[in-house]
């Protein structure tokens, strides 16, 4: 009864501890129940799914009228026929406006190139040479639209090489394995406390037959 009773207290003792303990956390750490949002968050308001990144479906221009069973076919934008599609971004109204997108990059190196050496962004703006010089300007809302083609990103891959993604494009029959281009954005925010840059997640551009 004795050894019960001294257990007890030492229980007691140590759940009196626990409770009046208070961890205090700074404006750098998170409580570890504490949700984490960014705080301007950057939204595709314009995806045609939703599979962990937003995705948008492009026609590959040159499918056969009857597609195979298996397999692929080209896409081979033209000009013509480009294949044309568009990214819209969007920020909560109360946070301000979305001053312009400041850089594009594709590909598995994306993140990387879209930090790296600007003559290796995408030719956006028709300078080949300087193609994030000048950066694609907002309208003083907080929506932006970026419009682009497989044609673009067939030059695009052709002056940077293999690290830009995938070529050549091919519309996949198979839902199971589509041909996808990643594309990776640099937003130039006007907020209340001045312009903030920020990387929203990856837009994948998925070409369908």
């Amino acid at each position: 009864m004795k050894n019960q009773l001294i257990k007890l207290c030492g229980l007691l003792l140590i759940a009196t501890t626990a409770f009046s303990c208070k961890k205090e956390y700074d404006n750098n750490n998170l409580d570890p129940l504490a949700p984490s949002f960014a705080e301007i968050p950057v939204t595709v308001t314009n995806p045609d799914f939703f599979e962990r990144f937003p995705v948008i479906v492009v026609q590959g221009n040159s499918a056969p009228a009857t597609p195979p069973a298996t397999g692929t076919v080209p896409a081979n934008p033209t000009t013509a026929a480009p294949g044309r599609f568009s990214i819209t971004f969007s920020i909560p109204a109360d946070k301000g406006t979305i001053k312009e997108i400041t850089r594009v990059a594709t590909g598995t190196n994306g993140l990387t190139e879209l930090q790296g050496t600007p003559a290796r962004q995408l030719n956006y703006n028709g300078n080949a040479t300087a193609p994030a010089a000048v950066a694609i300007p907002g309208n003083g809302t907080n929506t932006i639209t970026f419009t682009s083609t497989l044609l673009d990103y067939n030059n695009y891959r052709t002056r940077v090489g293999a690290g830009a993604g995938a070529a050549p494009l091919y519309s996949t029959v198979s839902p199971q394995s589509p041909t996808q281009l990643l594309y990776y954005f640099v937003l130039t925010l006007s907020t209340p406390n001045g312009d903030v840059q920020v990387i929203p997640m990856p837009v994948r551009v998925r070409i369908v037959s």
